[in-house]
């Protein structure tokens, strides 16, 4: 509190000195503030004003009198009588004799004060006033939160809708598949019947093969200026793997809607079957797949072994070596 009363009074000081000044009213003295020239006010005689001086001296004899303030800019000020303000001396030296007597505060900036025994200050003597550290306002505390919703949430019958719909897709790409290429997708549903376990394991090194091929690959386009050949042969790659995997669940569905009809003991198309095999197929993998662990591995089973059928056949182009051999039916004799 003592610190910001001294910087309000220097403030107060330094906004008086900016006011228009009046007329210093004493004897023999000029009208307004003095400008290079030194002043002194004679023993016996009072100044009923301010006293303001722009690079000049100062001097108060003793029993002169100042009713007011005095300010010095760039100057000396010795006084033995007595200021009934303040004093502000900005530069220079102030030194106060015994008889001097300032009723108010003293303030100076940069400059040096010479005391005697006796020179009175009612006042504070401030020397070089810095301004008051302004205390840190209360950190205000943190609003807490407000808890969202699980972002984890999915609605149920939605997800249903999703996986029927799906399903329907893929149902109806097996049956336009099976209308153009029943030989192939056949052919690929035998290899995984006729040898189930080489099959997966064809699928799953496939996988590692593919995996290996487009890391080289990017490798490639990262340290070898390649990109003309590299990023076409990822594309090709990329797709080939994704046809491969489709062909090889298409063709495990068209397998389960035989046995389907064979349950019923009936045969169906081979559009049918593979539309209906498709969708059910595709049904129980994904509906298996809100079950931990067991979802995931029946899809891994499923889709490794058609991945390798279609890898054995050449995209069911031929027989696989480890099924039996297709039997082409000769045509009939004419005539």
């Amino acid at each position: 509190m003592k610190a910001l009363k001294k910087y309000c009074v220097t403030v107060l000081l330094l906004a008086l000195m900016l006011l228009p000044l009046q007329s210093v009213q004493a004897k023999g003295l000029a009208e307004g503030p003095i400008f290079g020239t030194n002043y002194t006010l004679k023993s016996g005689d009072t100044l009923n004003d301010d006293l303001v001086v722009f690079g000049g001296s100062v001097s108060i004899e003793k029993d002169a009198k100042v009713n007011g303030s005095v300010v010095l800019f760039g100057g000396s000020l010795t006084s033995d009588g007595i200021v009934s303000k303040d004093v502000v001396v900005l530069g220079g030296a102030v030194k106060l004799e015994s008889s001097a007597h300032i009723k108010g505060n003293l303030v100076t900036f940069g400059a040096t004060v010479s005391r005697d025994e006796g020179a009175k200050v009612d006042g504070d003597v401030i020397n070089n006033p810095t301004r008051p550290e302004i205390p840190n306002m209360p950190v205000i505390p943190n609003v807490p939160s407000i808890p969202s919703s699980p972002s984890n949430y999915s609605n149920p019958i939605l997800n249903v809708l999703g996986i029927i719909g799906q399903s329907i897709i893929l149902a109806l790409l097996a049956m336009l598949i099976a209308m153009f290429l029943p030989l192939h997708m056949r052919r690929v549903a035998d290899g995984v019947v006729s040898k189930p376990f080489m099959a997966f394991g064809m699928g799953l090194l496939t996988l590692v093969v593919f995996i290996v091929a487009i890391v080289a690959l990017a490798l490639f386009s990262i340290l070898i200026i390649t990109l003309i050949l590299t990023i076409p042969m990822i594309v090709i790659a990329s797709i080939s793997f994704a046809a491969a995997c489709v062909l090889g669940w298409l063709a495990m569905g068209m397998e389960v809607g035989v046995r389907i009809a064979q349950m019923f003991k009936s045969e169906w198309p081979v559009p049918l079957s593979a539309g209906l095999g498709v969708f059910i197929l595709n049904l129980v993998a994904q509906g298996a797949g809100f079950i931990p662990c067991i979802g995931g591995l029946m899809f891994a089973i499923v889709g490794f072994a058609g991945l390798g059928a279609v890898v054995m056949t050449r995209f069911g182009t031929r027989v696989s070596l480890s099924s039996a051999p297709e039997i082409v039916t000769p045509p009939p004799p004419q005539g």
